[in-house]
């Protein structure tokens, strides 16, 4: 079992749940304080264990919370650390159900939810994700620690929201992909020029999410990353030579710019989708949510830097905010330089 992923499969009157848990989501089991667990330590505290479990991983349907009848621990070793020391456990639970779920229509059962409350301490630890089975419907849960809990097999419109909502926190979260935009928007212009130029980021970008989701790119992905940072460097360092010659780039140069380095962070996000799973029973929607969710929080973004980059500015003389931006895409030069050197190792 993957770590962070897990399946949930109800049958009959159970709900079989089977997922990979990092050591670090439990208190009171690492004795020795090393970010592992020792067969020691899982013996000695295998009660605790079972009742952070029990606590934590919850289902509830029309009848209530419902009882877990079994708990299986399957400890996994990493491959860096001894054989008898493991920092994840794969955990096979069975829910009680209150009625077997073949007498139920799934889909009209909205009360019917699934929390998981363990997270690890690493940012890689914080989300978890379920795939959901029953019969021929199928889900997929993106659980994380602000929002730890799910409703089962919901509407589409839920499920836009839910991947909406994933779409503002990967941007709100997104260093490098929020650089850019205030690269690009350094360069000025009217508000209608502003507008073209997020358009074309825009639409570029969700053009090489659909298609990084629709399959393997033939030249592979492992460029992506680094090549994001590489778009940083150049954007910024186009805008710096600018300044310095005392010239503005041309409103078709900018475009073709944006647009191109558009097609590098689509995949970048692309890539981030696939990490957390489309709802295959909702592709459509899930896709759609997702790429609502980031045009959502970059328009968001671009006015508040738009709106504080005028309240800095405008009671300063042309000569210092142009020091100002120059400082500024310094900065950004060098972080993305940061990054490419970090990407590449």
């Amino acid at each position: 079992m993957v770590a962070q992923k897990g399946t949930l499969h109800l049958q009959g009157d159970g709900a079989y749940l089977v997922v990979s848990l990092p050591v670090s989501a439990f208190s009171g089991i690492d004795d020795d304080g090393d970010g592992a667990w020792s067969s020691q330590e899982v013996a000695a505290h295998e009660d605790r264990i079972h009742q952070q479990l029990r606590a934590q991983l919850r289902l509830r349907d029309a009848q209530g919370p419902r009882p877990i009848d079994g708990i299986t621990l399957v400890p996994t070793p990493r491959d860096d650390l001894a054989a008898h020391e493991v920092n994840h456990l794969v955990v096979l639970v069975r829910f009680k159900l209150a009625q077997p779920v073949e007498s139920v229509n799934l889909t009209r059962v909205p009360n019917m939810t699934f929390r998981a409350g363990l997270f690890g301490q690493s940012e890689a630890e914080r989300q978890l994700s379920i795939a959901v089975t029953q019969g021929a419907h199928k889900q997929l849960m993106v659980l994380t620690s602000e929002r730890p809990e799910r409703t089962l097999f919901p509407s589409s419109g839920q499920v836009s929201l839910d991947y909406a909502e994933l779409g503002v926190m990967h941007i709100l979260t997104g260093w490098d992909h929020l650089l850019f935009l205030a690269v690009v928007l350094l360069g000025g212009g009217s508000w209608r020029q502003i507008l073209v130029i997020l358009s074309a980021f825009t639409f570029g970008h969700a053009l090489t999410l659909a298609w990084g989701l629709m399959g393997q790119l033939p030249f592979g992905t492992a460029w992506v990353e680094p090549g994001i940072a590489l778009t940083i460097i150049a954007m910024a360092a186009a805008e710096i030579w600018l300044l310095q010659h005392g010239r503005v780039m041309g409103m078709t140069l900018r475009l073709v710019l944006v647009w191109a380095s558009a097609l590098v962070h689509g995949l970048g996000l692309a890539s981030s989708l696939q990490a957390i799973g489309l709802d295959t029973a909702h592709r459509f929607w899930s896709l759609l949510g997702f790429n609502f969710g980031i045009e959502l929080a970059q328009t968001a973004v671009a006015g508040g830097l738009g709106g504080l980059a005028w309240l800095v500015m405008r009671n300063l003389q042309v000569r210092q905010t142009l020091k100002i931006r120059q400082l500024f895409l310094v900065f950004a030069a060098a972080a993305g330089a940061i990054w490419f050197v970090e990407r590449l190792i």
